[in-house]
């Protein structure tokens, strides 16, 4: 009989950690080493309000929330790109493909569905950005192939151009890390250069505050784009969807569209964009793809 308790406690431990389950793809798995730095938002991090910290809301208390904005404020059109995507295929991939077309789509080169996304993508609408590893600060790897200081100019550009063979409906690109490479001048002229010439753009990630892309693109007379929010840091739950949401309030009157990244590591990952594209586009704000997000930037 004493014997009893101890078997209930070793029975309830095995289905604790036994229903934990495998990732739904290799991608979490992968996503493990690979994944952007610095995914805090540099000045004017948005922080829970009080009234969210005090309990978890569920996707009914989002639509209840009484945000200190509405459709009459003088809020910019949004730009919506999902990074990361080359790991990820299958049923997740095809449901993101679905997502409405001016969500952009980052594909990272040389993985198993690389191809495959980019003529998912173009067939479904969605333009695309090479999502170029960079350099990171630290030991962070960014993949196999990646754009990193001390290269030469020739060795970046073919480098880039054979991403682009990847995916050449490709209309820009932005960084996947690159904490280190985009904060350097030399680095960045010949990436900006050569983009240049494939007719593609570059989206700054801006995973470093001291990124050199605003001041090569004024040399150079290019248009850039700059992220301002990650949706899903630091996590998905609704908290942080309510908190991302409120603090768009900050870019009222801005002419420059509202830039926001996020993930395609799982499908938690596109519930929780599912719900803020829902919840944005109902408050009046309007998505529109990079391209023409672009020709309302202004040059650096």
């Amino acid at each position: 009989m004493e014997k009893k308790p101890v078997i209930l406690l070793l029975i309830a431990f095995l289905l604790l950690f036994g229903c934990k389950g495998k990732p739904e793809s290799d991608r979490e798995q992968y996503d493990e080493q690979h994944t952007d730095e610095a995914y805090g938002e540099p000045s004017g991090t948005v922080t829970l309000p009080d009234t969210i910290k005090s309990k978890t809301p569920n996707l009914g208390e989002i639509s209840a929330y009484e945000y200190t904005w509405s459709k009459s404020d003088d809020l910019p059109d949004m730009v919506i790109i999902i990074d990361d995507f080359g790991q990820t295929g299958g049923e997740l991939l095809d449901d993101f493909a679905k997502l409405p077309s001016a969500v952009a789509l980052a594909i990272l080169p040389d993985l198993p569905h690389t191809e495959a996304t980019a003529k998912l993508a173009h067939q479904t609408n969605h333009e695309i950005l090479i999502h170029i590893p960079m350099q990171a600060e630290g030991n962070a790897n960014p993949g196999k192939r990646f754009v990193k200081q001390g290269m030469k100019p020739d060795e970046i550009s073919n480098l880039i151009a054979d991403f682009h063979s990847q995916m050449p409906k490709a209309i820009a690109a932005n960084n996947h890390m690159g904490s280190a490479a985009t904060a350097d001048y030399e680095v960045m002229t010949t990436v900006m250069k050569q983009l240049d010439n494939l007719g593609m753009f570059f989206v700054d990630s801006a995973t470093t505050a001291k990124s050199a892309v605003p001041t090569v693109a004024s040399k150079l007379g290019q248009k850039t784009l700059k992220r301002d929010v990650f949706m899903d840091v630091p996590d998905v739950t609704d908290a942080t969807i309510i908190a991302k949401i409120q603090g768009l309030s900050k870019y009222k009157g801005r002419n420059e569209p509202i830039v926001v990244i996020t993930h395609c590591h799982n499908r938690a990952k596109l519930e929780a964009l599912e719900k803020f594209i829902s919840q944005v586009t109902s408050m009046g704000i309007k998505l529109i793809p990079p391209s023409k997000a672009l020709r309302k930037a202004s040059v650096s």
